[in-house]
């Protein structure tokens, strides 16, 4: 009978030596895969980080072209202003013009006196305006 004890004994040892091995393998398993989680996020951070600096910057570009827009539409109204008032007067001195032509020396006194009032005023709103 002692016979029969002794060949179970040494396979609990053997036993017990495997699974600590299959522990120390999992446990290392578990490690590598923790360490690539790490990276992996770490680089998912960098990536996230370029992500945020690419938005920045496109807003402030975008913002950067809003004021761009403004002072050309700012710029376009003025030249079209200044363009209307150009008329005005060019269309007075036409005016002023057949007047003279026409020997009608009051209309031409008063569309020239008209005209300079029209450059005060453009003079002003362009005074104004700088």
């Amino acid at each position: 009978m002692d016979l029969m004890i002794k060949p179970f004994a040494p396979r609990r040892n053997v036993s017990k030596s495997k699974h600590r091995k299959q522990r120390i393998k999992k446990k290392r398993e578990r490690r590598e895969t923790m360490e690539r989680l790490k990276t992996d996020m770490a680089e998912i951070g960098e990536g996230q980080k370029r992500i945020r600096e690419g938005q920045r910057e496109i807003r402030q570009k975008f913002e950067e072209i809003e004021s761009e827009c403004r002072s050309l539409r700012e710029e376009t109204m003025n030249i079209t202003s200044q363009s209307d008032y150009n008329q005005i007067r060019i269309n007075l001195m036409f005016a002023i013009l057949k007047a003279r032509q026409d020997s009608d020396f009051a209309r031409a006194d008063h569309l020239t006196r008209l005209l300079r009032s029209v450059k005060l005023i453009s003079f002003a709103i362009s005074f104004l305006d700088n």
